[in-house]
C-alpha cells in the first residue's frame, strides 16, 4: 500500500486528520469543515495495555513503515505498546501515538511528498 497517496486522497477531499482506534480498528476521519464519517470495522477486538512503551513504539512505526511489519502487527504491537489510539494530522504531517488515559506517547513526522 501507498501511504503518501493516501495521504495525498485525504488532502484532495478536504480531510484535516483522521483517528485509527486501536482497540476496535474503527476510524473518526475529519474534514476542514468540521463535519466527520465514522468507519466501523468488522476485525477482532485487540486488546491495550494500561502500561505504556514509548521505545516500543517507536521500534514498531520504524518497523512498520520501512515494510518490516504487516499493518495486524503495527497495530498489536501499538496496543502492547500502550496505544489506545492514534491521530494523522495532514495539516501538520504528524502522527500522534496516545494512551487509554489521553497522554501523548509519541509524535513522529509523516514522511510524504504532499
Amino acid at each position: 500500500a501507498n501511504f503518501n497517496a493516501f495521504l495525498i486522497d485525504l488532502e484532495h477531499n478536504n480531510i484535516a486528520y483522521y483517528i485509527y482506534f486501536v482497540a476496535t480498528g474503527n476510524v473518526k476521519i475529519i474534514t476542514h469543515t468540521g463535519h466527520f464519517i465514522s468507519v466501523k470495522s468488522n476485525r477482532r477486538l485487540i486488546k491495550v495495555s494500561s502500561t505504556t512503551n514509548a521505545e516500543l513504539i517507536k521500534f514498531t512505526s520504524a518497523k512498520h513503515f520501512s515494510g518490516g511489519h504487516s499493518y495486524e502487527k503495527y497495530c498489536n504491537d501499538l496496543a502492547t505498546a500502550g496505544v489506545f489510539k492514534w491521530i494523522v494530522e495532514l495539516n501538520q504531517k504528524t502522527r500522534q501515538y496516545w494512551s487509554k488515559d489521553n497522554k501523548l506517547l509519541y509524535i513522529e513526522n509523516v514522511i510524504t511528498t504532499l
